[in-house]
């Protein structure tokens, strides 16, 4: 099923208070491997992912969990841990593209140079940058400031592909009470070369950070980035979700918009802060089959109002209950991101 078509139908299924459940993307955790210690990476339970131990799906494997996702939903997420760790991801992403999947790969780009046919089967490709000074950066990482040039040179090989590839970039950055001065020139290096971005506060469990609630600084970084939003292109995000972020108001999350898979192939129901991963994907005939499973299960969803305020689940259930701002934002996906 496309993106839209999901969309159309979820929208039908609020309209008459059901809960939405036709995938918007699929978020797949190739790895929770990562060679890098970031101070923000969370699971929601407390640890990092490099320190949640999940066996991985081989190549084959993989293949096969993507060939069952795809009949119900046109878009899938890459992400960690690190991506890149792994050896096999152009062959995961060259299937994908295959199927017709629409690839977004999150990642922080170490050496993202020395590979490059992943720029060409990936079609946006979202770089977690949080601050352009190596050194800033390198205390972000959590490791030596050449690991933050690593991340850097990344930033500005994908720049320059993008003519050659055709490749959307999009800089995701994480406001901590820290990088709030470092987040405002990447947003602004964003605007300046014609590239995505998108903000979210850091979480600490599934609550926002104390020190950001309250802090003129950080109001002041995300009124600028919805600034940015109603005068530039590319800042992502519908501005309900913006302003969400900005008063850490509550909002009614739609989970299952975003399924989450871990690297084993189970199935987080509803969310991957919920920690209940008890159905694998490849032990049923297609998602609808497993996520029938998991409702079976695990029962009815829990109704979280005040949490997890970050980009996929906030934004996309905002996204799906704002049909006009979602709309308005096609003119931020739909930019054509050359060098200015």
């Amino acid at each position: 099923m496309s993106f839209v078509w999901n969309y159309l139908r979820n929208l039908g299924d609020l309209w008459a208070g059901r809960e939405p459940v036709r995938p918007l993307l699929f978020s797949y955790y190739v790895t929770h491997r990562c060679h890098l210690n970031c101070r923000y990476c969370c699971d929601g339970d407390g640890k990092r992912f490099r320190e949640d131990a999940v066996p991985e799906l081989d190549t084959a494997q993989a293949r096969q969990l993507l060939s069952r996702l795809h009949p119900a939903g046109d878009t899938l997420d890459l992400t960690g841990g690190e991506p890149l760790v792994r050896d096999d991801l152009e062959e995961i992403l060259a299937h994908a593209r295959a199927l017709g999947f629409r690839t977004v790969l999150n990642t922080k780009g170490s050496g993202l140079e020395n590979r490059p046919e992943i720029t060409r089967l990936t079609e946006v490709l979202v770089l977690s940058i949080d601050t352009l000074d190596p050194g800033e950066l390198a205390r972000v990482l959590g490791r030596p400031v050449p690991a933050a040039e690593q991340v850097l040179a990344a930033l500005h090989y994908a720049v320059a592909k993008r003519r050659e590839t055709g490749l959307k970039v999009v800089l995701a950055a994480v406001a901590t009470p820290e990088n709030l001065a470092g987040v405002f020139k990447v947003l602004q290096f964003a605007m300046d070369h014609a590239l995505g971005f998108q903000l979210s506060p850091e979480i600490v469990g599934t609550r926002v950070h104390p020190a950001l609630r309250g802090n003129p600084e950080y109001r002041r970084l995300v009124e600028e980035t919805l600034r940015m939003k109603r005068t530039r292109r590319g800042v992502l995000g519908v501005p309900e979700y913006l302003a969400g972020i900005r008063d850490f108001g509550s909002f009614e999350c739609h989970p299952l918009l975003m399924p989450v898979i871990r690297p084993d192939g189970r199935m987080y129901y509803p969310c991957l802060e919920s920690k209940q991963a008890e159905i694998n994907l490849l032990d049923h005939e297609n998602y609808g089959a497993a996520l029938a499973a998991a409702q079976r299960r695990q029962g009815r969803l829990p109704g979280c109002r005040d949490c997890c305020h970050l980009f996929c689940h906030m934004a996309l259930s905002l996204l799906q209950a704002h049909p006009l701002s979602a709309w308005r934002e096609l003119k931020h996906w739909n930019t054509r991101y050359e060098p200015v």
